[in-house]
Order: structure tokens, then C-alpha cells, then sequence
């Protein structure tokens, strides 16, 4: 404290040194109970957690599209519905029985029980297909491991038979597979979805997976099909789960071998043993029911007036959450399966305090300035999808959309450490993408001022939230967020710990941002900033990270072409950016290892590590076009 004054009164330096709270100005009791009302709804049992596929994401999008109405919002599209429409893939449900016969020469059969000897995983399609089988070993075509066990096999129209995982290590002479256990488990081609995407590549009927012996141990469990439910991206073929016994028995009656004896011969020779089995077909009949569900944004509107009548601010949330737990977006595990996961704070704070902006900026007659666009997105959970379909189809022009400020998680408002020696102590909020537009700063400065609070600036515009979807469209963006914690994507994130005193300060700040960016002549210009995703405020809440190594793209959840992995955006900065890779590049092959979805993406990522160079192929205007790219 050597800056102070030597003749300041010694009690004066008490009173300073004593911790003051800072509070914002105290909200509207109306604003609290309506946004207590709102949240309760939106977050109760009725909802369903807003997953996708849930008759409660109607029911919320109904209860937005109501909400809008009465504020004084205009429909934004042509029929007056307030719902912006499109098709997301919905999680495949177990739809009837599944069958499976073997049938061989002479009449020949091999039975077999569902659930005992065999099970649909969640990445199957439904439906009947029957057809002659091949086995394919390890079912991996490596061109730069010259290893291919489908060389010299047609398997077009046919079954394929498949072990998981890799060749054992003790085959592990010349380096090619890795020596881990379970073995592949360092190497991408050990992925049961490469495995997949392979099969298809080859134009396989359908796959029949068994364990290999590390893997399957004393028990040979079965695959739950829940295991690979929530995969985004299914294997467009019926894929089946064989306990290791009845694929024994299938080869031994076909090729005079057990599958034990193959793969020993695998793992001698590190050469393939594949082979069709001649005269043998596999009939089945899969229960297994995978359809597109309709979606829909939610959007209203507030038309300007004045010389900036024709130019937009965006106000956005999403509104959906992970239903009854999306698989492995569910932080609670196993346990949390099959319970709402309400999304109070996730993101049923941001969809709340959306629809109380909107009643205040409905509210507010004969307003100047810029067009105000209000819209809740649903799929943002499953990949930005609704987001992503506005800006693919946007309502109104991006090119007079003159920023975007997107609310995701504003229900955890809480108190820092004091900003001057500690002494005063004030209610704290991420902010995030301020450095996206030339004027954003003093925007923020002086609503900071204003409303009480602490702003912790993140100058970046990329992030998991629907704000990204703009900022890759080169529109400025602010991102409000109150932190992660130990509710995040649990059942536990539940409406009764919302702080609705301080999600309603939320919206008074939020407000008096958009007054200005609406209202100011000058509109801020876009700046692309080297940034990836960081909470300050989240430093032990936060999420652990995936492992593996990142290259910094988006990838694009929609594409449905079977070459690759297409890029949505490319984080500027990062590693593909540096690298040369762009928006709308489809990724084809990394190091050598074959890339055919997102999932095989992540797959040919495995065991690489930071700092080594990766030869990354792409298939831009029709050629494939080698990158270097440092992770």
C-alpha cells in the first residue's frame, strides 16, 4: 500500500482495507418471477430436457414461439409460424425383433440366438439382407502399412466378417501395429468405425464384428447397442456384434480353421488370411429403427425504423438440451442414462433470458434503430446445426447482420476476488469475442461501468456455441457466459439452482448492449482473432478435454458425401489455418490413414502427438491436395 499517502488518517486506510460489494442494480421483482416462471417450464419434466426427437422440444419451441408473439415479435418466415424447419437424424431405437440364420451347403445350419450369440450395435441400419459372407481378418486396408485383408476378395453385395481391433503385439516384428493392451489400442486402424467406413468403402452387404481375444476375455461380451447409439454418423449398413464361439463355429464348418487358428496365422505372418465361405449365406432381419425428425429455429422479429432500419443484430440461444442423456455428451455416465437431463442452466438461462429481451425491446414504443432478429436454435448440442442451417439459410441478409450476441449458460452468475487490492468485490461474467469488431471494446467497457459487474474479455469468436456459426460468416460476435460446473450436462442441472436475480442482471447488461449496437452509426467491422475456446472463470469446472491432438477445424455434422470428412470453418491461427486448409476442404486422409466420416476424422488422429507433422490430404475443387499440418 505504498501509494497511499502518508498522511492519510490511519482509520481511513481501515475503512478502505475493509471488502465491499459492488451489487448491480437490484432487478425488477417482475423480471425475477417471470424468468423463474419461464425456466421452470422450459426446464421441467413437460420438456423432456429438449432432446432432439422429444415431443418436449415441440413443446418448448411452442411455448418460445407463443412468448415472441405476445411480446409484440413478428413472425420472421413466409408462413407466419415463427419456426424456421429442417431434418436432423434422430437416435436409433430397437424396433422389433432381430434375426440371424447361417445357412451352408447341403442345407446346412449354424443356429444362433438374439442376445446370446449375437446383438445389433448402435451403429446398424434396420431392414433384411441376406447374402454370402467373407471373412476379412482384421477388416484393414492400410496402404501405408502395406496391409490390405481385402486384397484379393470381392466382398461387393456381401457379408463381412471382422475381428476387432488389431493383429496381437507379439506379430509386432516390423513395427507396422502397435504393442499396446488391448492391441491397437494406440493405432487408428484398431477403430471399429474406420473398420466400418472400410466395409463400406468396399461396398460390403453388412458386418459381422467379433471380439478378439484381449478384448472379448473369459465373458465375450456382447456390444450393448447403446454403446454406439448416440454415433452421429451410423454405418448406413446392418452391423451385427458375434460372440467369438459362433464365428469359430461358422469358419470351422466353412474353412476347415477356427478362429483361433486364424488368427494365430495373422499374427505369424502379419500377411492376411482372408477368404470367402464358400456356399455359406447370413440371413437377417434387423429391428433396428433410424429415421429424420423434423427441427426447427425459433425466430421473431422487430422490425427497425430510421436509416438503419435495413441492418440486423441477431439475439440468440439454443434451446435444446440432451433429452433423456445423449450417450457420451452426458457427464454423469452410465447412471445418468434414460434420466432427464433438464439443461437448466444449459441452456435453459439463455433461452429464458432471450424471451425477456424480447419483451422489453417489444415492449419499447416507437424504437429507432437496426433490426432486431430473436432466435432460439435447437441441435446445438448434437454440432451447431441449427445455427450452422440459419447461416446457410439465413431469414435475413448476413451481409447487413452487423453483430451477433448469443447467450449460453448466464445462470451461474457469481462473485470474484475484488478488482482494486482485493477490496471490491463484484459479480463476474465471461465475455467472449470481443476482439471480433473494431468497436466492441468500448462497448463493453461502458456497460461494465454501468451494470455493476466484472467482465472477463476473451477476445476470440470461435467457441462450442452458436455464436461460432456467425463468427465463421465474418460477423462480429459477443458470447455471454457465467462458467461451467459440477451440474454441467447431468440430470442435477435442474431450475432450482439458477440464480435468477443474477441471470435477470444478465439481461439488463445484455440489453444495454444491444441498445448500442442497434442505435450507433457506426457498426463495428469484423476482425478475425487467433483464438480457440477459454473460460477463465471455469478453470475447475470446466470439462475435462479430449484427448488426442486438435487441428483447429469445424467439421461439417450435415455432409453426408461418403469421401471424407468436409471442413465447416477453420479456426484462424490454429493449425489447419497455418497449414493452408480452408472452409469447405474434405479431409480424405491423414499420415496415411484413410478418413471417410467425422468419426474416422477422429479415428486417424489416434496416437498422434503434438508438435509432429501430419501429412493432411484434401479434396479441393475435384484434386486431392497434400498439406502439412503441425497439431
Amino acid at each position: 500500500m505504498r501509494w497511499l499517502p502518508r498522511s492519510l488518517p490511519l482509520g481511513l486506510v481501515f475503512l478502505l482495507a475493509t471488502p465491499t460489494l459492488a451489487q448491480p442494480p437490484a432487478p425488477n421483482a417482475g423480471t425475477v418471477e417471470r424468468m423463474r416462471k419461464d425456466l421452470f417450464y422450459l426446464a421441467g419434466p413437460e420438456c423432456e430436457g429438449r432432446g432432439v426427437g422429444t415431443t418436449g422440444l415441440d413443446k418448448a419451441a411452442d411455448h418460445i414461439a407463443a412468448t415472441f408473439k405476445a411480446a409484440g415479435l413478428k413472425s420472421a418466415t413466409k408462413d407466419g409460424s415463427y419456426f424456421q424447419p429442417f431434418t436432423m437424424s434422430s437416435f436409433p431405437n430397437i424396433d422389433g425383433a432381430t434375426t440371424l440364420t447361417f445357412t451352408g451347403p447341403d442345407e446346412k445350419a449354424i443356429a444362433v440366438e438374439a442376445d446370446t450369440d449375437f446383438r445389433p450395435t448402435g451403429y446398424s441400419s434396420g431392414g433384411k439382407t441376406s447374402s454370402g459372407i467373407v471373412f476379412v481378418g482384421h477388416g484393414i486396408t492400410a496402404p501405408n502399412l502395406k496391409f490390405d485383408d481385402y486384397d484379393g476378395v470381392d466382398v461387393k453385395g456381401k457379408w463381412v466378417l471382422i475381428i476387432r481391433r488389431t493383429p496381437k503385439p507379439e506379430a509386432n516384428r516390423d513395427g507396422r501395429f502397435d504393442t499396446t493392451v488391448p492391441p491397437g489400442d494406440d493405432s487408428p486402424y484398431a477403430a471399429l468405425r474406420l473398420k466400418l467406413d472400410t466395409a463400406v468403402e468396399h461396398k460390403a452387404a453388412g458386418v459381422l464384428v467379433v471380439s478378439d481375444p484381449v478384448t472379448a476375455g473369459e465373458a465375450d461380451r456382447l456390444l450393448r447397442f447403446d454403446d454406439h447409439k448416440y454415433a452421429d454418423f451410423p454405418a448406413h449398413l446392418p452391423v451385427l456384434h458375434l460372440k467369438r464361439a459362433v464365428a469359430s463355429k461358422l469358419l470351422s464348418a466353412a474353412l476347415g480353421k477356427t478362429l483361433t487358428e486364424l488368427e494365430a496365422k495373422i499374427d505369424r505372418s502379419l500377411s492376411p488370411q482372408s477368404a470367402e465361405l464358400p456356399g455359406w449365406t447370413a440371413a437377417a432381419v434387423v429391428g433396428v429403427n433410424r429415421k429424420d425428425v423434423t427441427v426447427k429455429n425459433v425466430v421473431g422479429v422487430l422490425e427497425g425504423s430510421g436509416p438503419l432500419a435495413n441492418e440486423t443484430v441477431v439475439i440468440g440461444a439454443h434451446y435444446d438440451h440432451l433429452g433423456y442423456g445423449s450417450g457420451p455428451l452426458s457427464a454423469g455416465g452410465a447412471a445418468a442414462q434414460g434420466k432427464i437431463h433438464f439443461g437448466a442452466d444449459d441452456n435453459g438461462s439463455g433461452t429464458t433470458s432471450v424471451l425477456e429481451l424480447a419483451r422489453r425491446f417489444g415492449a419499447m414504443k416507437d424504437r429507432r434503430g437496426r433490426r432486431l432478429v430473436f432466435i432460439t436454435f435447437t441441435g446445438e448440442e448434437r454440432g451447431l446445426f441449427g445455427s450452422i442451417y440459419y447461416c446457410d439459410h439465413p431469414l435475413f441478409p448476413l451481409e447487413s447482420t452487423v453483430a451477433m450476441v448469443n447467450l449460453d449458460m448466464v445462470g451461474r452468475l457469481r462473485e470474484g476476488p475484488g478488482d482494486w487490492l482485493g477490496l471490491t468485490i463484484k459479480p463476474r461474467i465471461e465475455m467472449h469475442g470481443t476482439g471480433t469488431g473494431d468497436t466492441l471494446d468500448r462497448t463493453i467497457d461502458s456497460a461494465e461501468t454501468r451494470y455493476g459487474l466484472k467482465i472477463l474479455k476473451v477476445p476470440g469468436g470461435a467457441g462450442p456455441s452458436d455464436h461460432d456459426s456467425f463468427y465463421r460468416k465474418k460477423i462480429p460476435v459477443l458470447f455471454l457466459f457465467t462458467g461451467f460446473h459440477d451440474q454441467y450436462h447431468r440430470p442435477t442441472d435442474t431450475p432450482e439452482t439458477i440464480d435468477y436475480k443474477g441471470m435477470a442482471t444478465v439481461v439488463e447488461l445484455v440489453e444495454g448492449l444491444v441498445l448500442d449496437l442497434s442505435t450507433t452509426l457506426s457498426k463495428p467491422r469484423f476482425r478475425e482473432v487467433a483464438s480457440g475456446f477459454e473460460s477463465p472463470l471455469s478453470a475447475t469446472n470446466a470439462p475435462p478435454p479430449r484427448p488426442g491432438v486438435r487441428l483447429g477445424v469445424r467439421p461439417d455434422y450435415a455432409y453426408q458425401g461418403a469421401d471424407g470428412m468436409r471442413i465447416e470453418g477453420v479456426t484462424g491461427g490454429g493449425p489447419a489455418d497455418k497449414g493452408g486448409l480452408k472452409e469447405g476442404d474434405v479431409i480424405v486422409e491423414i499420415s496415411g490413414v484413410p478418413v471417410r466420416s467425422v468419426n474416422g476424422y477422429m479415428a486417424a488422429l489416434v496416437g498422434k502427438k503434438p508438435g509432429n507433422t501430419l501429412e493432411v490430404v484434401v479434396l479441393r475443387g475435384g484434386k486431392k491436395t497434400p498439406l502439412k499440418v503441425v497439431p
